[in-house]
């Protein structure tokens, strides 16, 4: 089974909202960014998705490459339900 890449843009995030999403994949994965799951579904990664990413899009989240824009921590922890099985 190919490892799902969740990947949380950097753009236009303050620390308080990095941190909120960080700590929703900790607590629904127990993973930090650079980690795998430890059955192998799933890794985070931090990453500069896109400079033309708009301030009112962010938080931007990409699952395998499929965008997520305004994610707030509930629905980046429903996101990984649907994609961690």
């Amino acid at each position: 089974m190919p490892v799902t890449r969740l990947e949380i843009c950097t753009e236009h995030l303050s620390i308080e909202v990095r941190e909120a999403l960080l700590d929703a994949v900790w607590n629904a994965l127990r993973i930090s960014p650079g980690m795998v799951t430890a059955d192998g579904n799933v890794e985070l990664a931090l990453a500069q998705c896109d400079p033309d990413i708009r301030p009112e899009d962010a938080p931007l989240v990409r699952v395998d490459g499929q965008e997520f824009r305004n994610v707030t921590p509930e629905r980046l922890v429903t996101l990984m339900k649907r994609w961690s099985r």
